[in-house]
Parts: structure tokens; C-alpha cells; sequence
């Protein structure tokens, strides 16, 4: 004989208590996590960071303790209190419902550099006419620390919009954003607008191949701009050859030098003809050999400007290669050989130029 369900309102009052149970828990890792690092650590879930996690386990907590209350069945004599409890509880959430109004309207967004994240994220929210945004280092799957903070005007989100630019050196990543929505025709570059440094975080293996998020009216800013239709002389396909050869030396990690240590400069490197493999003209060729401050990471972040530029991957015989059928620079090639000789090697074709 199967025994009877439980009446509803038994279930009501087990179902509100766990999640009274569970929004107590959150609210006491979240407060346990700031205590024990003085306000310096706090809990980011998501997209819901401390000033998010307080307010709304705070209204969910009130909420099961109202429905909770309301569902116990009390004796006539106790129902005053158990009116003015559930009286109570309705308050106190709803003054925690308009604390969530304001604080759970949050956009993420981690720092990218080169197409990799930097471990910083930021937490952006607009009230009104301005934003505000917290940049956080990530210690751990949900702890993070804060270590700055963005502003912009007019509602202007600049990390969530994919305005801003980040440059490295010696160690220190330099993020420069602007408060104000840039001009399409301008668009954000390294060194514009409002900037703050955050040191590069070595012990760590970023993700590569992302992308930054880019609001519809704002102007593109990728690391090699598509080039527009025209014909193929040597100037043009070499400016394409240097362009791409300093858009992966900006991405790498430290300076770029030979193997006597001598810095490489794009602009300067020299480019060799051959003939074509099929039919007459010309391409051109540059084959260079290059170490960085970590060769392994530099490696990743190359890959990833190429990825981001839209070229299809191959690989063979450890190198890999990237190609184009559509662009002046045909082919790009990098294989690190850190454990022979301590160097990168990197080779990049151009189509072929016909005859003038």
C-alpha cells in the first residue's frame, strides 16, 4: 500500500525553505570571502559579481521565508504573528527587490589582448546618463580581486562595446578606453581616451582566438584591416607583407629580437622575389627568425591575430600555416623552435604579381 502524497502546503514549506537555505549559503560565502581578505577578494558567478550575489540571495531569502510563513498552518492564537512575519518578510524583500533593480543589469567582459584574455574582467553597469565598470583579476573559477575601475558618460559602456585597446610593455598592460562613445570614423586606439595599467599575469595559459564585442555603430578595429580591392603591384603587396608581419610583432609577448638581440622592426625588413610557380610575375618573400620574452606565449597570440584576420588554418611538419586565396598575402608560417635554437621562425608569401 503506497503511502499518501504529502499535502501541498507541506511541499510549498519544503521547497521555500531550500532555496531559504541556499540564498543563506551564498550570502555567507560571499560575505566569508570578502571578511577573510579585508574587502580585497570577492565572489563573481557569471555575470553577477558581490554587489549582484548580496541583493538578489538577499530578496530570494525573503521571498521563501514569505511563502514559507504563509504556507505553515499556525493555530488561530498565533496568527497575529504570523501576519506580521509574513507582513515583514514582504517588506524586506521588497526594499532587496529594489536593490536587485539596479545592481543585477550587469555586462562582463574580460580584457583581451592580441585575441587572448589577460585574466581581467569587467563588470559594467549603467544607471542614468553614466556607467561605472569594476576591473577584477580572476584567482580562481569564482573568486576574483578588484584592482580598478572604468567609468563612461552618456550610458557609454566601453569594455561591453568593444571600446577600448590594449598595449604591453616590460610587463605592464596599458588599457586605454574611451568614456565617451568614439566616432565611427575614429574608433579607439592604443593611447586614446582614459587608461589604466595592470601588470601582465604570467603564471597563467591564456585562451586564445577570441573576439571583443563591438556595438553596431562603433568603427572595426582589427589587428590587420581587410584590404579593398585593387591591383596587385610590389608597393601594395609589400605594405600588405610589413602590415601583417607588424601586426604579429605587436601581438607577441616583449620584444621582438633577432637571435644577436637586435629589436626587428616591420618596416624594415627585406623582402625577396621569386618567380611564380605557375605563370609568369613575380612573389614576394620574407623569411624571419626571432625571439620574444616567452616564445610559447608569443606563439598563441600570433595565431590568433592571423585567425582573427580571417585566414583558413593547415599545418604540416610542426608548422603552422595560415592561407588566403583573396588577400596580397597568400601564406604565413611560424614554427617555434625554442628547444633547437632558442628562435621563432616565421615566413609569409604574397600572391603572385603579375608583369607590369
Amino acid at each position: 500500500m503506497t503511502p499518501p502524497p504529502p499535502p501541498p502546503r507541506r511541499t510549498i514549506v519544503w521547497i521555500a525553505g531550500g532555496v531559504f537555505a541556499c540564498a543563506t549559503a551564498v550570502v555567507f560565502w560571499v560575505v566569508s570571502v570578502s571578511s577573510a581578505s579585508s574587502g580585497a577578494s570577492s565572489v563573481l558567478i557569471g555575470p553577477l559579481d558581490e554587489l549582484s550575489l548580496l541583493p538578489l540571495s538577499v530578496f530570494l531569502a525573503f521571498c521563501s521565508l514569505c511563502v514559507g510563513q504563509w504556507s505553515i498552518e499556525a493555530p488561530r492564537r498565533m496568527l497575529p504573528l504570523k501576519v506580521i512575519g509574513v507582513v515583514l518578510a514582504t517588506c524586506a524583500g521588497a526594499l532587496a527587490a529594489l536593490a536587485v533593480v539596479f545592481t543585477v543589469d550587469a555586462n562582463v567582459t574580460p580584457v583581451l589582448h592580441g585575441g587572448c584574455d589577460t585574466g581581467y574582467v569587467v563588470v559594467e553597469r549603467s544607471f542614468l546618463m553614466g556607467s561605472s565598470g569594476t576591473v577584477y583579476r580572476q584567482d580562481g573559477a569564482f573568486i576574483v580581486t578588484q584592482v580598478g575601475s572604468s567609468s563612461g558618460d552618456n550610458g557609454h559602456q566601453p569594455f561591453s562595446m568593444g571600446g577600448y585597446a590594449v598595449t604591453e610593455e616590460r610587463g605592464v598592460l596599458t588599457v586605454s578606453y574611451a568614456v565617451n562613445r568614439p566616432v565611427a570614423s575614429t574608433g579607439v586606439t592604443a593611447g586614446s581616451g582614459t587608461s589604466l595599467s595592470l601588470p601582465v599575469l604570467d603564471d597563467r595559459t591564456p585562451q586564445c582566438g577570441l573576439h571583443t564585442a563591438r556595438s553596431a555603430d562603433q568603427a572595426p578595429y582589427p589587428p590587420i584591416p581587410s584590404p579593398e580591392p585593387e591591383k596587385l603591384t610590389a608597393e601594395t603587396v609589400d605594405g600588405a607583407m610589413r602590415e601583417m608581419i607588424g601586426a604579429s610583432f605587436a601581438a607577441a609577448a616583449g620584444a621582438v629580437v633577432d637571435a644577436s638581440g637586435t629589436p626587428l622592426d616591420a618596416s624594415s625588413l627585406p623582402l625577396s622575389s621569386t618567380p611564380c610557380t605557375e605563370g609568369p610575375g613575380t612573389q614576394r618573400e620574407v623569411q624571419i627568425a626571432f625571439r620574444t620574452d616567452d616564445n610559447s606565449r608569443s606563439l598563441e597570440r600570433i595565431l590568433a591575430v592571423w585567425d582573427q584576420a580571417g585566414y583558413a588554418k593547415d599545418r604540416a611538419m610542426q608548422e603552422d600555416i595560415r592561407y588566403s586565396e583573396s588577400r596580397p598575402v597568400a601564406r604565413v608560417g611560424i614554427k617555434d623552435t625554442t628547444s633547437l635554437d632558442g628562435l621563432i621562425h616565421l615566413t609569409s608569401t604574397s600572391v603572385c604579381i603579375p608583369p607590369a
